[in-house]
């Protein structure tokens, strides 16, 4: 049976736009609300309990006792009004971190602790919250170090916030990428801020154009998404010179992944001197300047 013209030009017409990467663009209004949406989740994160705006201080364990409070001669002073002079003492001991209390009302959750408790194992999966009044303690550990992260949820980074200054929404920073999977996976080096580097496994790059050149970006797993960490030719100008972060989802079917820069993160350390960033490694030093996503943020 012959098809009529009309059939001949509807297939025409669907296999051109099956072969057009703009056409699966959203149109720049919805694209628009889509990367707002996403900021407006960005903010509330940034100001929740587990946020970055109320890290208040990271102190690293010495082997042995190391005290916590207000006072002049603690080994970890607490510069804030408040708050007691002696809050507690932390004990490393062989790989294990313990807290016992030296004021009343600390707890674990619901429960007040009211002798030497161990709080950190990384062996046995054991990492405990403390708080205190609006403080909140945890440990963490980076390569052999262990370090107390302090949060004050009532700090002023947190009230006093208002924004982050980004680039326009621009939907030419929208790009589709090809994941290009490393066989077998790949070790990279990551060097974190404290100048510690660490091997973390790549599953693969992803590749994609922007005026006519081709760029890679060598792509780290995280679950279902892919966490990239960049840099380009703002890094040090518009943006934080430590680059910038960025997560996508990883292909479903196929190796088109959808790269969209207007979502480029800034790092914890903008916002705060007490965390430990990982920085890009230099194949993600992109000799492109990316204007896109969020701006540099205060003076750290």
């Amino acid at each position: 049976m012959r098809r009529s013209p009309f059939f001949l030009i509807l297939a025409l017409i669907t296999i051109a736009f099956a072969c057009n990467p703009k056409s699966n663009q959203p149109n720049e209004q919805d694209h628009a609300a889509e990367v707002e949406a996403w900021y407006q989740d960005r903010v509330k994160s940034l100001k929740a309990d587990e946020g970055w705006l109320n890290l208040i201080g990271l102190h690293w364990l010495e082997v042995g006792e190391t005290t916590f409070g207000t006072s002049s001669e603690s080994g970890f002073r607490l510069e804030s009004e408040g708050f007691p002079d002696s809050i507690g003492v932390f004990s490393l001991e062989e790989g294990k971190v313990y807290f016992t209390p030296q004021t009343d009302s600390i707890f674990i959750g619901e429960s007040e602790v009211k002798e030497k408790t161990k709080i950190f194992d990384s062996e046995g999966q054991l990492s405990e919250k403390l708080s205190l009044g609006s403080l909140r303690w945890n440990i963490i550990k980076r390569a052999d170090a262990y370090g107390v992260r302090l949060r004050d949820l009532e700090t002023a980074a947190v009230t006093q916030f208002e924004v982050i200054e980004r680039f326009p929404v621009d939907i030419e920073w929208r790009l589709e990428a090809k994941f290009v999977p490393y066989v077998p996976v790949r070790e990279i080096p990551i060097t974190n801020v404290l100048g510690q580097t660490t091997p973390n496994p790549s599953p693969g790059y992803l590749e994609f154009e922007k005026e006519g050149k081709t760029y890679k970006i060598d792509a780290l797993d995280a679950e279902d998404e892919l966490y990239l960490i960049i840099a380009d030719n703002t890094s040090g100008g518009e943006t934080y010179g430590g680059g910038r972060y960025m997560y996508v989802k990883k292909p479903v079917s196929g190796d088109l992944v959808i790269l969209d820069f207007n979502k480029a993160y800034n790092p914890p350390c903008v916002f705060t001197p007490h965390a430990t960033c990982p920085l890009p490694p230099r194949q993600n030093m992109l000799d492109l300047s990316i204007m896109a996503g969020e701006k540099t943020f205060g003076e750290h």
